[in-house]
């Protein structure tokens, strides 16, 4: 009879436990996330809009990149249409050669590209000095304007390009330029 009172007992304080603990556990709903009306001024947007571009590496006309070769950028990009399918864009770059040691810097090893964010086209593209022995023997301290021109088959996402520039000598980590208003010239 001790036992039966006991093991009634023991099942009795088992269940009240089980019982504790589950009324104890509310079920928590998640409420669904409201949008919040953006507080932000349009400077303000803006301002954040540059941070990202930043943070992924993309720059503007005008903005430079600098290694231990090359300060570059980038100062302006255009289109020029061949016939109605095809056309050749063309970006205007500015290499400097940032040695403080006065070495001289070949810019040949600079490989430029373009690619199309959207369909992915990738096009590499061919530098044009004005003067080829600079180009080849850039002095400490003295910057170089050239045009690089890549020449492309689908015209209809010129607003997805964007210019990549690297070389194995001053890797460049994966900074590139967004070619935005590409101005519309006949060849």
């Amino acid at each position: 009879m001790k036992s039966i009172i006991t093991t009634t007992c023991i099942a009795f304080m088992v269940t009240s436990l089980m019982t504790a603990c589950s009324d104890g556990k509310e079920s928590v709903q998640a409420e669904p996330h409201k949008k919040v009306e953006s507080t932000l001024s349009p400077a303000e947007k803006q301002e954040r809009l540059e941070m990202e571009k930043l943070e992924k590496g993309i720059m503007s006309y005008r903005e430079s990149s600098k290694g231990g070769d090359y300060g570059i950028s980038v100062l302006n990009g255009t289109y020029e249409e061949v016939n109605e399918s095809s056309g050749r864009i063309k970006a205007q770059v500015k290499v400097e050669n940032v040695h403080d040691d006065g070495t001289a810097v070949d810019l040949s090893p600079l490989k430029f590209w373009i690619e199309n964010e959207k369909t992915k086209q990738k096009v590499i593209g061919k530098a044009l000095p004005n003067d080829t022995q600079e180009f080849k023997s850039l002095p400490q301290g003295k910057s170089m304007v050239f045009d690089v021109s890549f020449p492309i088959k689908d015209v209809t996402e010129l607003e997805n390009f964007y210019l990549y520039i690297d070389s194995k000598n001053d890797p460049l980590d994966n900074v590139h330029w967004k070619l935005d208003n590409l101005e519309t010239t006949q060849s």
